[in-house]
């Protein structure tokens, strides 16, 4: 459980850099090993993992989910999955939408009032990752963050056209 400079622990460098065998190893102590430490901007080990798109890793971690905090929240109040969202990695969204009865907060907001969808609409090329949260029925598309805009409204006023055209052709 030591750290760094910045906070960052041993379990936090394996899952950023997708060392599967080694967070394997690391599980099998996690009574020793603190799975929900955060480093100096809030972000956990399972929220790394979800931003650099290490799909095993995620898989593993959620295996392991009475242990680890899914819903933890950075500096930001920005969470793992609104952190998957907006890197814009569809199969490690798509990972998350099948484990949200794990009680993954999909409409959660972080201290922005932005949610997973907002964050996925405000970058552009993020086609993939918006149209699996159009086809979860679970997404909120009203949510409004703390500017009053919506998810559709990011994309509208970033000039996302191809997302745009999602939310228009969206039953």
């Amino acid at each position: 459980n030591a750290r760094d400079n910045y906070g960052i622990t041993a379990f936090m460098w394996a899952c950023n850099w997708g060392e599967i065998d080694v967070v394997k190893l690391l599980l099998e102590h996690s009574d020793i090993i603190d799975l929900n430490a955060k480093n100096i901007d809030g972000l956990t080990a399972f929220m790394w993992t979800c931003v650099k798109g290490h799909k095993d890793v995620v898989q593993l971690l959620l295996d392991y989910s009475e242990k680890i905090d899914l819903n933890a929240r950075d500096n930001a109040g920005v969470t793992a999955f609104m952190c998957a969202c907006d890197s814009g990695d569809s199969d490690v969204v798509q990972l998350l939408l099948d484990h949200s009865s794990k009680n993954i907060e999909l409409n959660a907001q972080s201290y922005y009032g932005m949610t997973a969808i907002m964050y996925a609409c405000l970058v552009g090329g993020q086609t993939d990752v918006v149209q699996l949260l159009l086809d979860c029925p679970e997404i909120q598309l009203h949510i409004r963050h703390n500017d009053g805009k919506t998810a559709f409204g990011l994309a509208c006023s970033q000039g996302h056209n191809d997302i745009v055209q999602l939310f228009l052709n969206a039953p």
